[in-house]
């Protein structure tokens, strides 16, 4: 993903290259504090270098002045730190919340979604599509 043309975020190799790593290691390996937190830190590592190249990418692309960190993510304190040096580099300013309002963005729609529909009986009607757009 980090060298894609477009903003577009995907873990899902990262996911399955950590699965093969897991799986072929000993399991006194497996099971060692030490591995655990190396690998933790590499995967950690490896989102941060995407999230990053991406978004200073379309900052320099769209010539903005402020990044905005939002989401779950924003609580993680190596991607603020990473980020916001970034965004110095380049001169642009990045803004985040404080920890206790970074709430994963997953959980604010489905909140929204259930007072949207709370008093409505069509939920049997509604059909997941992966294609939609907007």
């Amino acid at each position: 993903m980090i060298n894609s043309k477009d903003y577009d975020f995907s873990f899902s190799g990262l996911k399955t290259a950590v699965l093969y790593d897991f799986k072929k290691q000993l399991k006194t390996i497996r099971e060692s504090a030490e591995y655990k937190i190396a690998l933790a830190g590499e995967i950690q590592q490896a989102i941060i270098d995407v999230l990053l190249k991406k978004t200073l990418q379309a900052a320099k692309e769209y010539q903005t002045k402020t990044v905005i960190l939002g989401g779950g993510v924003a609580a993680n304190d190596e991607l603020q730190k990473q980020l916001g040096a970034g965004c110095s580099k380049i001169g642009i300013s990045l803004l985040f919340p404080p920890k206790n309002l970074c709430a994963d963005n997953a959980a604010m729609v489905a909140v929204a979604a259930s007072f949207h529909f709370q008093n409505r009986k069509e939920w049997g009607r509604i059909e997941p599509d992966a294609n939609l757009t907007v």
